[in-house]
């Protein structure tokens, strides 16, 4: 827990000026109304569980109550009910004991909750490192880096500072994560990481899950998403229905994908776990598309696809800032100077790229 409070840090007050979309949803915000964002949503994005203590309640199974009795000091707990719950669990006693009355009120477990956080505090403030440095422009001398307020502001005009940052640290946490994805996959001998190419999640031609499905059809060699229906109805070991119509209002955006369900399709695929990672980026790149189109004011309202063309410009643009600080760090940046008077940047030897 204390970990994870080092590592993350409270969500700020924002506003939104309209309902939010079907994933924008779970950060329970109502217009006109300043809020800052539950924590609880990011349960929600990694675990399909709508709060930590819906997740809790999930893996403790019928000694839930045993549990939250126990965590909230109703009565007196028996030892023979400590040890199965310990067993059901998989705590030992003396952190069973350490829960007894530990949260008469609040949050069930805070040190779950801080879990989460921590899950989006490590890699946001990752990504939030790297880009925090100077690089002068030789034009104007201006930090190629510091863009976040001038960028949003440009692309998103009548949008609240707080709005901004908020959306801007959602695609931070993704940027990071990737970045962390990138050095494991660097110390196994590996080119590639589930969260590459987080643009090709965000491009405005199809809802982010509808990008994720589309790469899913590849995976699997089916064409349309009635033949990705028709591979999942195929699946003996599927209690989940895949129809047509239903992928269809998925990949539309138009219903939110059971996390559950695109497990199941992510087993298909195969290397479950990158491509869950996958779903979860697409997920959240979906909220944050959702809290953008409902945070912009009526004279500059762009719907749910004006917001991700934004989104998606935003990611393209991170990515080059990220290839401009890495290569500042790694002492890969130079400028020459072209025909036209101008400076041109250059990286060498050239570095992947990261998002």
């Amino acid at each position: 827990m204390a970990v994870g409070e080092l590592l993350s840090s409270p969500f700020q007050p924002v506003e939104i000026l309209r309902p939010l979309g079907p994933y924008g949803r779970i950060l329970d915000l109502a217009p006109m109304t300043s809020k800052a964002p539950e924590p609880e949503f990011l349960v929600w994005l990694l675990t399909g569980h709508p709060s930590h203590q819906a997740y809790v309640r999930h893996e403790a199974g019928d000694q839930y109550k045993n549990l939250e009795n126990l965590i909230r000091g109703r009565h007196k707990v028996s030892p023979t009910t400590k040890h199965v719950l310990a067993t059901a669990i998989g705590f030992s006693m003396q952190e069973i004991e350490k829960l007894d009355g530990s949260a008469p009120d609040g949050p069930l477990m805070p040190g779950v909750l801080a879990m989460f956080q921590m899950v989006e505090g490590l890699p946001m403030r990752i990504a939030s490192g790297v880009l925090d440095r100077d690089v002068p422009c030789p034009c104007c001398g201006n930090n190629l880096l510091g863009d976040i307020d001038a960028w949003w502001s440009e692309h998103t005009p009548g949008m609240g500072h707080a709005e901004c940052h908020f959306a801007e640290r959602l695609l931070h946490a993704l940027i990071g994560a990737g970045l962390i994805q990138r050095f494991v996959a660097s110390l196994q001998g590996r080119d590639k990481w589930p969260l590459g190419n987080l643009e090709g999640l965000a491009h405005p031609s199809r809802h982010p899950i509808g990008n994720w499905l589309a790469e899913a059809q590849l995976a699997i060699s089916r064409d349309s998403l009635a033949g990705l229906a028709t591979a999942m109805q195929l699946r003996r070991d599927v209690a989940i229905t895949f129809s047509h119509g239903r992928l269809k209002k998925w990949s539309a955006g138009q219903d939110v994908m059971p996390l559950a369900a695109g497990t199941v399709i992510a087993e298909a695929c195969g290397q479950s776990k990158e491509w869950v990672s996958r779903l979860v980026a697409a997920r959240t790149i979906a909220l944050v598309t959702d809290f953008v189109a409902a945070a912009m004011p009526g004279t500059a309202y762009i719907g749910r696809m004006g917001a991700q063309k934004v989104v998606y410009d935003r990611l393209v643009q991170l990515g080059s800032n990220l290839q401009i600080a890495l290569a500042a760090i790694e002492g890969k940046l130079s400028w020459r100077t072209i025909p036209s008077g101008n400076a041109e940047l250059l990286i060498t030897p050239e570095i992947d790229r990261v998002s």
